[in-house]
């Protein structure tokens, strides 16, 4: 039996000076069906849109008494998830499980909603961040062009149904899966944005410098 776990990420802080904004998660019912899930989200959308600080909805697929991964040996945390718009509009399908049994062959391109160069809020812990995007996820036709070359599947699983960004910290890039990414609202700071490039180019140099010390050690042992 599949069940639908509906939930609701909400802002619970005033933005930080990175841009950033804490978030709470808050369970709302499991439900039967999608259908269900998604009418008592929009019953909760018109009971409390005139002060609610939504920043997204999830409605997180599960099955009751499923047996242990075959692959993992593990329990699956979820079977799916779908992330909706403060509006109740659906935003994101991510049809892949964390036990690897429905894995990642790339999303069809027209699912991809953001662009390289774009800032967006990508949910991590209990804070979402602006971010840069730099790569976008794979797409069903790169992937199997890929696996024509390689002449096996790839063996991907939900994390590779991800986008690559950078946030202000100085970790370099992170891969939020795409149920994470919304699209940006309000107003990022100059100086913000100028330290997510800054934090990108820095990355990209570090990484131009290591490639060349590479290549210098491969010509030494000619």
């Amino acid at each position: 039996m599949q069940l639908f776990v509906l939930n609701a990420i909400s802002r619970a802080s005033d933005k930080l000076s990175d841009g950033s904004y804490e978030v709470d998660k808050r369970e709302l019912g499991i439900f039967d069906s999608i259908e269900n899930a998604e009418e008592f989200m929009r019953l909760i959308i018109d009971k409390e849109k005139k002060y609610s600080r939504f920043h997204c909805f999830l409605i997180v697929e599960k099955t009751l008494n499923r047996e242990l991964s075959k692959k993992w040996g593990s329990v699956c945390k979820f079977e799916g998830v779908r992330t909706y718009l403060p509006d109740g509009t659906l935003f994101c399908d991510s049809p892949y499980d964390d036990a690897c049994e429905k894995p990642f062959r790339g999303r069809a391109a027209e699912s991809i909603k953001f662009k390289l160069g774009e800032i967006i809020w990508c949910w991590r812990g209990d804070r979402i961040f602006p971010c840069l995007v730099a790569m976008l996820p794979m797409t069903d036709v790169e992937y199997q062009e890929r696996v024509k070359r390689r002449g096996e599947e790839l063996g991907w699983d939900f994390t590779d149904d991800a986008y690559t960004v950078y946030d202000c910290g100085k970790g370099g890039h992170e891969h939020p899966e795409c149920w994470r990414c919304l699209p940006y609202y309000g107003k990022l700071s100059k100086r913000n944005l100028q330290r997510i490039q800054a934090n990108k180019r820095h990355e990209e140099a570090e990484m131009e410098a290591w490639r060349k010390a590479q290549e210098q050690v491969s010509l030494s042992l000619q």
